[in-house]
């Protein structure tokens, strides 16, 4: 990684740390002012220290929750106007599951005005990416307004992270 490349990546793991801190802190407060609403009894104590425990690596710290954030987050490429020539012909659906992402994904096509899946990949692998795609469901020309959604799970045991969704228009035109 060339000196940009780290420079710009701690930059984005302090912000990443601060918005966490900020939401941390806001929620706090949201929910210091409920309790103390409810009950004006609630003290601070008076042996608690402001600060971070005595032992604690922050830049392990930092790489646990950036840990955590990655998991969270779900990196995705779509094509948003994918043409098939007919309804029963391959399109350019162009789907890629990024190296970066570390998680399988399977992705789901759902028409918006009838909620009706019209596409669901297999598991695609970290790294890879579907080009051209059939429809499991043979649609009549036109445009489609639809919502693809994209499935994550984790590569060791294939347990359910959650979900992503993205706008497209399916265009069939014969």
């Amino acid at each position: 990684m060339g000196a940009n490349t780290k420079k710009k990546r701690m930059v984005l793991i302090a912000l990443a740390c601060l918005l966490l801190l900020a939401v941390g802190g806001g929620i706090f407060l949201m929910t210091r002012e409920e309790d103390a609403a409810m009950d004006d009894s609630l003290q601070l104590d008076d042996n608690a220290t402001m600060g971070v425990l005595p032992g604690i690596d922050m830049k392990e710290r930092q790489a646990q929750l950036q840990e955590q954030l990655d998991e969270g987050m779900i990196a995705f490429s779509i094509n948003t106007s994918p043409v098939f020539a007919t309804g029963g012909s391959e399109g350019n659906l162009m789907l890629e599951n990024p190296a970066n992402n570390a998680k399988l994904l399977v992705v789901e096509i759902y028409i918006d005005a009838t909620q009706e899946m019209v596409y669901q990949s297999k598991a695609i692998p970290t790294g890879a990416y579907i080009e051209n795609a059939r429809l499991d469901k043979v649609l009549e020309p036109g445009e489609y307004p639809a919502t693809a959604y994209f499935k994550a799970y984790r590569e060791e045991d294939h347990s359910f992270i959650g979900q992503a969704g993205a706008a497209i228009k399916i265009t069939v035109l014969s």
